[in-house]
């Protein structure tokens, strides 16, 4: 792949999402679309890289248009894509199966009137197959209301709306939705008072699968000044945590701030920045922020002034630990990133400035935030005009990613996998002596680790299709321990091995 060109510096304009989409009685919706072409590939930067399947139309955009396309997973890791079409008012879903995209479902009923654009709209999340779908109408005077509806056979039907918001008067906007432990709903929106004025978040969760919903909560209390007044935000759960990050307006100063719960979004007890940026804007600039929870820590991503930045900090204290701009080089507008992962895998889209046209970047790692933004992937390159608003799904050594593309203002899914030659040979490092190697005898696979201390390390083994098929914990001793792991075929595989100190040992080994 050709490396990144960040040579022309683009406007900042209506079409790119920097400026104050919202006012108080009307928002701006004006559709920004491109033009790609694109064959099966394998994209490749300067050397890691991911094996990518063509790019599949998810449905007809003529009749179904391509708005803000969003994604998750269901049983088994099928697809599940939301988007929205403001000519027939409606929010479509399609899921894929065995055959393709099945034909999409409208969302909502005739006479709710979603609000649709291109920096905001629908959102979607999932647990097995449980589907939810979180949406706000179209404000009519000072009105609006929040709905959810889901789905409980993994997408191929829908329930009827559920009504979210219980504020008087007040008004809601941009929700998102996530799912917790049990099926705990968890649904965040904006609140302006009656005049669309004193923005601030609530929370509102269902324990009933999304049946029914509890009064709502504000978590961003604790948080000075306002929030953004169009900035949408957006919950990171992992269990009982949970983490509302959203972009705060202090005098101008428009940072990310993360609020803090450990009971399932029940409350809210601390906030905090995840964002030392100072950036100081006068006008929203339509653009939130998008995180995960990677064990012990919450890994952030969003845009401030034209790039795209990425922060790690620590769940128990809060304490800000990685902050950088993901790729410090050239000039342009990179927007909108969206971050998923697991274990130590972590991958990033956005859309981005490329010599005068927006397509969609990407870049991964195997090694947590450290190897995020070292390669960074141009996905819609060669093609012409605009590819915008991508999202990401990443599970079982798969990326999942879906945006909006102007032929025929078409919805694209692109699946990538992990190339495991991109994980290297072994990477010792001399002051802990430690080495990996691996031996297969009478069908039982052992990992064996020689090293000079004892430690506390994760394991996995990866196979040539980039597929986990082992993860633990192991405690490692001086000389030599063995790890042991499923029978697995022959064939090449990658063994990654983190230590507790946080040190990362990789090994291609051959059983």
């Amino acid at each position: 792949m050709n490396q990144l060109d960040f040579v022309c510096l683009r406007n900042m304009s209506k079409n790119s999402g920097y400026f104050n989409h919202y006012s108080k009685r009307k928002t701006m919706k004006k559709l920004v679309f491109g033009i790609i072409t694109i064959c099966s590939f394998t994209i490749h930067s300067t050397a890691q890289s991911a094996i990518w399947n063509a790019p599949v139309t998810v449905a007809l955009g003529s009749t179904y248009s391509n708005i803000y396309p969003r994604i998750a997973l269901t049983t088994g890791d099928y697809p599940q894509v939301i988007w929205g079409n403001n000519g027939t008012n409606k929010i479509y879903s399609s899921r894929l199966s065995i055959s393709g995209f099945t034909s999409p479902i409208a969302l909502n009923p005739d006479g709710v009137v979603p609000y649709i654009a291109t920096w905001t709209g629908a959102e979607i999340a999932t647990s097995g197959d449980m589907v939810y779908v979180v949406f706000s109408t179209e404000p009519v005077g000072n009105t609006a209301q929040v709905y959810t509806v889901r789905s409980i056979d993994g997408g191929w039907s829908f329930q009827d709306t559920v009504r979210v918001d219980q504020i008087g008067s007040d008004i809601p906007r941009f929700p998102s939705v996530a799912v917790g432990l049990s099926d705990n709903v968890i649904v965040n929106f904006m609140r302006f008072n009656s005049a669309f004025e004193d923005p601030e978040y609530s929370i509102s969760r269902s324990t009933t699968g999304g049946t029914s919903y509890l009064a709502p909560i504000n978590p961003t209390s604790a948080a000075p000044g306002f929030v953004c007044d169009c900035c949408p935000a957006t919950v990171v759960t992992s269990g009982n945590q949970q983490v509302l990050l959203f972009r705060n307006n202090d005098n101008n100063i428009r940072e990310m701030w993360g609020c803090y719960s450990t009971d399932g979004s029940a409350s809210f007890t601390a906030a905090a920045k995840v964002d030392q940026t100072n950036w100081n804007v006068s006008s929203c600039p339509s653009s939130g922020p998008s995180g995960v929870i990677m064990g012990d820590s919450l890994v952030t991503t969003w845009m401030s002034g034209g790039d795209v930045y990425i922060s790690s900090s620590s769940l128990a204290d809060q304490q800000i630990g990685v902050h950088r701009q993901l790729f410090p080089m050239g000039t342009g507008v990179h927007n909108f990133p969206v971050i998923a992962g697991k274990g130590d895998t972590l991958a990033i889209v956005w859309q981005g400035n490329n010599a005068g046209s927006t397509d969609v970047f990407f870049t991964y790692s195997v090694t947590g935030t450290a190897g995020l933004g070292v390669n960074v992937d141009t996905l819609t390159q060669g093609g012409s005009g605009s590819q915008t608003r991508p999202d990401i799904q990443f599970s079982n050594g798969k990326f999942h990613i879906v945006y909006s593309d102007n032929v025929g203002n078409n919805v694209k899914y692109l699946q990538g996998t992990i190339d495991p030659s991109t994980l290297g040979t072994s990477e010792t490092i001399t002051d802990s002596g430690l080495s990996i190697f691996a031996t297969q005898s009478e069908g039982k696979t052992l990992i064996k680790v020689r090293s000079e201390l004892e430690t506390e390390a994760s394991v996995q083994l990866i196979n040539s299709a980039g597929q986990q098929v082992y993860s633990g914990k192991q405690q490692i001793t001086k000389g030599i321990s063995g790890v042991p792991v499923p029978d697995v075929q022959k064939g090449i595989y990658y063994v990654i091995l983190e230590t507790k100190s946080g040190k990362i040992y990789k090994q291609k080994v051959a059983l």
